[in-house]
């Protein structure tokens, strides 16, 4: 393959995954983005709810308790349990979560306290197992993607 072929399949890589991160980004903000009109958050945990129960939350949760309203339900088909959580209409918003967006923070605690449930422990893809690589175009573009994800849900 030949330079210019090699830096113009890399441009076009780049172009298409920014229209992609676009389109992504213009549906969460639509108003068919399945955010609960009361601000409920949620998650189904493949676990026993009474490990979760009686204000015993995982650290993640537990760090933003204070600030939230957290109830558990059966999940469907009898597949563990759901979380529900959102920010109490009275709490200190800026005490708890300081400079931290509330609606990102709950978000990544509820997807952290189902890790720790399920596994034991908080999955991360970075630092890489494997060790460091050769940085690459789209290496960049796949570190940004990842470095963002977090906060936003998806990936």
């Amino acid at each position: 393959m030949s330079v210019k072929t090699a830096v113009s399949v890399a441009i076009a890589g780049v172009a298409a995954g920014l229209v992609a991160r676009k389109l992504v980004r213009d549906k969460q903000d639509s108003a068919g983005d399945g955010r609960h009109p009361e601000g409920w958050k949620a998650v189904s945990v493949l676990g026993d709810a009474e490990s979760f129960g009686n204000g015993a939350y995982p650290e993640p949760l537990q760090r933003l308790a204070g600030a939230l309203e957290i109830r558990t339900s059966p999940a469907p088909a009898d597949k563990g349990f759901e979380v529900h959580a959102r920010v109490r209409g009275d709490a200190d918003v800026a005490a708890v979560f300081g400079d931290e967006d509330p609606e990102q923070s709950l978000r990544a605690a509820l997807r952290d306290a189902k890790q720790l449930v399920e596994t034991g422990e908080i999955l991360r893809s970075t630092p890489r197992p494997h060790g460091h690589r050769t940085a690459t175009v789209f290496g960049a573009v796949v570190d940004k993607a990842e470095a963002e994800a977090k906060d936003g849900g998806v990936l």
